[in-house]
């Protein structure tokens, strides 16, 4: 249990770093107007730089921080887990709910970032901050682990169900 303990200190310090990180990221990209690093925009778009003031720099930011942000709610959860684990609670219907927390917000990255893909080009011409265009990608790869993570927690669910009606049994 005190190695369980241990490796859950050390690794919510790792997601405290990367929760300190992913914001700080966001900052440097805005501070050095790297907007394309920022909304990773599709090859070929160009960007008018004079223009992103005001509400149109409002936009390019919020749109450069939707990803970020579902990685920071991703990164929160399994914070949250990693404190269950370092307080000793491992097979409990806390733990379970968090861990389906983690499936559901990686599910929620990929999600998070097709939206971004789709509007970006009409709200960043409406701004008149690049040509109009109209984009639309697929993101799977956090979508399958999540979604492998929600049915293994539903799985640790029943076995933990199962373990507590064998403990009722004499």
């Amino acid at each position: 249990m005190e190695k369980l303990r241990i490796a859950s200190t050390r690794l919510q310090w790792m997601v405290i770093i990367f929760m300190l990180l992913t914001p700080l990221a966001i900052v440097i990209s805005v501070l050095t107007e790297e907007w394309s690093n920022l909304l990773k925009l599709p090859t070929g778009i160009a960007l008018d730089n004079s223009k992103i003031t005001g509400l149109g720099l409002i936009a390019v930011i919020g749109l450069g921080s939707l990803t970020a942000f579902s990685h920071l709610v991703a990164f929160w959860f399994l914070y949250k887990l990693l404190a269950l684990y370092r307080q000793g609670v491992i097979f409990a219907a806390v733990n379970v709910v968090a861990i389906r927390h983690i499936g559901w917000a990686l599910i929620a990255i990929d999600v998070v970032h097709m939206i971004k893909i789709l509007i970006s080009g009409p709200i960043l011409s409406y701004f008149k901050i690049s040509s109009p265009y109209m984009s639309a990608g697929i993101q799977i790869a956090f979508l399958i682990v999540g979604l492998f993570i929600v049915l293994v927690s539903y799985v640790i669910d029943i076995g933990r169900e199962l373990k507590e009606q064998d403990s009722l049994v004499i």
